[in-house]
C-alpha cells in the first residue's frame, strides 16, 4: 500500500512507506493536507476512520452511504505526521468527518457544563427551600397587632403582604437563573443549530443562497437527532423550573391556608408577587403534563417520576384551598383524578431500576393515598414529609463522578468505577438499563465513552 505521508522536500520518516515517483494517481489519487503532508487516499481514510461516517462496499471497497452514529467522536482527524487538523478549507474529502468531530467536541462541553450547572442551581433550590421553612412561621402573627379596632387587621395584613414580597426574592432570583440556564441550554445554542448557521452564513457570502441551498442536505433522522444534545440536561433544567415553580406555590398556598385559619377581618386582599396560586396553578400542571411526556419519550424515567410527584403535590393545595368552594371544585377533582393516573403511570416506571428508585416509589405509593381522600380530610404531616423527602433529596440523578465515562444503550453518559474497566453490575441512574459488567467485560449494549474522558 502506498503511504506518501510527506513534503515533496522531507525526507522519508516512520509514515512514510514508498516513494511517491512509485505512486499511481490513477489507481491512488493523492490527497494533499493544510499542512503540506501529501498521503494517499487509501492511506488516509483508513489513517482517520473515514469508515465512521460512510458504509463501505466489503468487495469493492467503494463508499455507498452515510452511516448515522449516536456515539460522539473520539477527536477532531489529525495528520499522521505531524498532527495538525485536517482543515476542511484544503481537502473536502473528510468534511463529514471533520463536521462531525467539532459538532461532537461542542457536545461533550455542553453535556459536561451543563450537569456542572444543574449540581449548582439544584444546590441553591435546597437552600432557598431551608430558609424558607425556616420562616414560613414569622410570616402570619397568630394575632393581629396591638392597634384599636379595624386598623389592627389592616395593618396586619399589610406587614404579611411586606414579608410576602421580601420572601419572594431568593426564589424570583433563582428562577432567572434556572431560565437563563435553560437558555444557554436551548436550541439556539445547540452544537447542531450552531453549526447549520455557520453554513448559511458562509453560503450567503458566495454564491445565492437559493443555489447553495438547492445543494444543501439536511439529515434529520432519528438517530442524528439524538446526538444533538443529552436530553438528561435540556430536560433536567425543565424539571429544575418546574421544581422552582412548585415551591413558590406550596409556600402561597401555605400562607394562603394559614391568613384563612386566623380569620382575619382585613379589607386588604393578599398579594403575591408571582400572582395568586389558586390563577397559577393551571398552566403549571399544563407545563408539568409536558415535560412527564417529553421525559418517557426520551426513556428518562427518573425525571418523569419526579415531575409527577410535583404534579399531584400542587393538585392536592390547590384541592384543599378549594375544598369549601364550588366554583372550582370541578376543576379540582379534574386536577386529581389526572394526577391519579399519572401516578399510576409513575408506579410502572418505577419497575426500571433507576437511582432512588425505592424512594421515589414509596412518594408514589404516599401521594396516591393522600389523593384517594376527600377534600375535607386532613393530610398527615408525615405523609407530606415522606413525599417531600423523595421530591428534594439528591442532585436529581445528574452528578460528576471521578472514575471513567460509558453509556447505556439509551445513550445517556454516566462515570462509574476508578479502574479502565467496568468490575459491577449497574443500573443506568436516568433509566435503569444494565451498566457495568464484571471481569472487565461490559454487559450488552454499554459502551466506553472515552470522548468525555479528555
Amino acid at each position: 500500500m502506498s503511504n506518501c505521508g510527506m513534503k515533496p522536500d522531507e525526507q522519508p520518516d516512520m509514515i512514510m512507506m514508498s516513494r511517491y515517483a512509485d505512486v499511481d494517481l490513477n489507481e491512488s489519487p493523492i490527497v494533499v493536507l493544510g499542512c503540506g503532508h501529501f498521503f494517499t487516499t487509501e492511506t488516509l481514510d483508513g489513517l482517520v476512520s473515514l469508515k465512521d461516517v460512510y458504509s463501505v462496499d466489503a468487495k469493492t471497497g467503494a463508499f455507498t452511504g452515510l452511516i448515522e452514529d449516536a456515539e460522539l467522536s473520539a477527536s477532531i482527524p489529525q495528520c499522521p505526521n505531524c498532527r495538525e487538523p485536517v482543515k476542511q478549507y484544503a481537502t473536502q474529502r473528510y468534511n463529514r468527518l471533520i463536521n462531525r468531530a467539532v459538532i461532537d467536541e461542542m457536545s461533550k462541553r455542553f453535556i459536561v457544563n451543563g450537569q456542572q450547572d444543574l449540581q449548582q442551581l439544584e444546590g441553591q433550590l435546597m437552600e432557598v427551600r431551608k430558609d424558607l421553612e425556616k420562616s414560613r412561621m414569622s410570616v402570619v402573627p397568630d394575632k393581629p397587632v396591638q392597634l384599636r379596632g379595624q386598623e389592627a387587621h389592616e395593618f396586619t395584613m399589610q406587614s404579611i403582604n411586606d414579608e410576602i414580597n421580601n420572601r419572594a426574592k431568593d426564589t424570583t432570583n433563582l428562577l432567572n437563573a434556572v431560565k437563563a440556564f435553560q437558555y444557554r441550554m436551548g436550541i439556539r445554542h445547540q452544537p447542531t443549530y450552531k453549526l447549520h448557521q455557520a453554513t448559511v452564513h458562509s453560503m450567503a457570502r458566495s454564491e445565492p443562497l437559493d443555489v447553495e441551498l438547492a445543494r444543501l442536505t439536511i439529515d434529520s433522522s432519528e438517530k442524528s437527532a439524538k446526538r444533538d444534545r443529552d436530553q438528561r440536561i435540556t430536560l433536567g433544567g425543565g424539571l429544575l423550573e418546574i421544581k422552582v415553580r412548585c415551591l413558590v406555590l406550596e409556600e402561597n398556598f401555605e400562607i394562603m391556608r394559614t391568613v384563612d385559619q386566623k380569620h382575619f377581618q382585613s379589607t386588604l386582599p393578599l398579594k403575591f408577587p408571582s400572582g395568586s396560586p389558586v390563577a397559577k396553578t393551571d398552566q403549571f400542571l399544563k407545563d408539568t403534563k409536558r415535560l412527564i411526556d417529553d421525559c418517557i419519550r426520551e426513556s428518562l424515567p427518573k425525571l418523569a417520576v419526579e415531575a409527577t410527584l410535583h404534579y399531584a403535590r400542587i393538585a392536592e393545595f390547590f384541592g384543599s384551598a378549594q375544598s369549601g368552594q364550588n366554583n372550582d371544585r370541578e376543576k379540582a377533582m379534574n386536577y386529581r383524578n389526572t394526577a391519579k393516573d399519572l401516578l399510576s403511570k409513575a408506579d410502572t416506571l418505577c419497575e426500571s431500576s433507576f437511582s432512588g428508585r425505592d424512594n421515589l416509589r414509596q412518594a408514589v405509593v404516599a401521594a396516591s393515598k393522600m389523593l384517594n381522600k376527600e377534600f375535607y380530610e386532613a393530610v398527615s404531616k408525615e405523609e407530606l414529609e415522606s413525599i417531600k423527602k423523595a421530591m428534594v433529596s439528591g442532585r436529581g440523578g445528574i452528578a460528576t463522578h471521578s472514575g471513567h465515562w460509558y453509556k447505556c444503550v439509551n445513550g445517556h453518559p454516566f462515570a462509574i468505577g476508578e479502574c479502565g474497566m467496568p468490575m459491577q453490575q449497574a443500573r443506568c441512574p436516568e433509566c435503569g438499563q444494565p451498566v457495568g459488567g464484571q471481569n472487565h467485560t461490559a454487559v450488552a449494549g454499554v459502551s466506553r465513552a472515552r470522548e468525555m474522558e479528555d
